[in-house]
């Protein structure tokens, strides 16, 4: 596994592809452009290859929650995306001493994937646990939120009470907040001083240490941008698709420089702010 470079800010990959839901329920719903992962872990589930998929779900306005989804209406349920800053390890590990679960899909960031794959690259007295990852997917991350003081920035300056807000997105250079019937944007550049210290210097943008990771292209909305790094990760796209679960096309050029070109800042923020920390 090489680390994230400016030469290769994508780290190792056999392709890229752009997918989507054909479930017309799932694309209605709030998902992430295409609903890609959503129909994943269904698949997964209704294919009897994990048992369980771990996610956030909502609670109410930005706060969130790390939940063990069973079957299709719970992943749908936690369908979206998360801003919170989650108990993930704790989570998790419940999740593996579950004695039910036998294998389990994992949706996370780059940083947890990075802490999944050290466990499973020198599993020392968790062998047994460990062998129950099946599928590590890693969203695409600018960072998160130091979430009291956004939620303050929220209310002080736009007038929205976190609780109403339905749900938070990226789109080009601005957070796009969904309250009620009504649309906020706010300029990228006014919250990134709300980025926690951490994620300033993280300069993993898609989570080189999953098997899989999506995020959206702003050229292509309706798509998953998935980004493909094993055989096994391949063949579960391959067999989606083929049994009607995704529709799949290979990325052009573009989506890959448009990916590379945010990763690419992202390094050098990390760069950047390292500097200053030292």
């Amino acid at each position: 596994m090489s680390l994230v470079s400016i030469e290769k800010p994508l780290g190792e990959y056999l392709e890229i592809v752009l997918a989507r839901s054909k479930d017309e329920e799932i694309r209605s719903r709030r998902t992430a452009s295409g609903g890609a992962i959503t129909t994943l872990l269904i698949y997964m589930l209704e294919n009897n290859l994990v048992d369980g998929v771990v996610v956030a779900k909502k609670i109410r306005g930005l706060q969130a929650e790390l939940v063990i989804a069973r079957n299709r209406e719970e992943v749908l349920e936690a369908a979206g995306n998360r801003w919170s800053v989650l108990p993930y390890t704790a989570r998790f590990r419940e999740a593996l001493q579950d004695e039910s679960l036998k294998r389990i899909a994992i949706v996370g960031l780059p940083c947890q994937a990075q802490f999944l794959w050290q466990m499973r690259s020198f599993p020392l007295l968790e062998t047994d646990v460990v062998s129950k990852i099946y599928m590590v997917i890693s969203l695409f991350c600018l960072g998160t939120f130091a979430t009291e003081a956004f939620v303050d920035l929220l209310k002080l300056k736009y007038g929205l009470d976190p609780e109403k807000i339905v749900s938070v997105g990226l789109e080009k250079n601005y957070i796009k907040v969904i309250y009620g019937e009504e649309e906020k944007k706010i300029p990228l550049q006014e919250i990134l001083p709300y980025v926690q210290t951490g994620c300033l210097v993280c300069p993993d943008y898609t989570g080189i240490f999953s098997d899989i990771s999506a995020g959206l292209s702003e050229n292509y909305p309706g798509y998953t941008v998935l980004i493909i790094r094993d055989e096994k990760a391949q063949k579960l796209v391959k067999k989606a698709s083929e049994k009607g679960y995704l529709e799949i096309i290979k990325a052009k050029t573009d989506v890959i420089e448009e990916i590379e070109t945010k990763a690419r800042g992202k390094i050098v923020r990390a760069m950047r702010y390292m500097s200053i920390l030292l």
